[in-house]
């Protein structure tokens, strides 16, 4: 569980780097159905996660997605009206330390595996 946040947090800081910083965090599908994996990721990210209840997964993103591309003249908020806000997950500042020497170790093994 933790090195599936790790990769999460990876690829946020990827996102940071080319200038796209993710302002929230919402989760849908399979594992955001688990409490324990959710507090994880918010905890290793750092960040608020909010669950979406009663959503249709990951579909609505891409077909939104879809139709911004095709120029639809669609905007990210109007997916709004399709979701409904479940519970949130909000970082606990008391798991930072582990979860950041963790997330370096990750990091580390990372670059062994995939040397630039």
């Amino acid at each position: 569980m933790e090195a599936y946040a790790y990769a999460i947090r990876h690829h946020v800081e990827v996102m940071e780097e080319l200038g796209h910083a993710p302002r929230r965090f919402l989760v849908s599908d399979g594992g955001s159905a688990s409490a324990v994996w959710m507090q994880i990721v918010a905890d290793v990210l750092g960040q608020p996660l909010r669950a979406l209840a009663g959503h249709p997964g990951t579909c609505l993103g891409a077909a939104w997605t879809a139709a911004m591309g095709a120029g639809l003249g669609l905007e990210w908020s109007g997916v709004d009206r399709f979701v409904t806000p479940g519970p949130e997950y909000r970082p606990d500042p008391a798991t930072r330390a582990t979860y950041d020497a963790g997330y370096a170790r990750f990091r580390a093994l990372y670059r062994q595996i995939y040397p630039r």
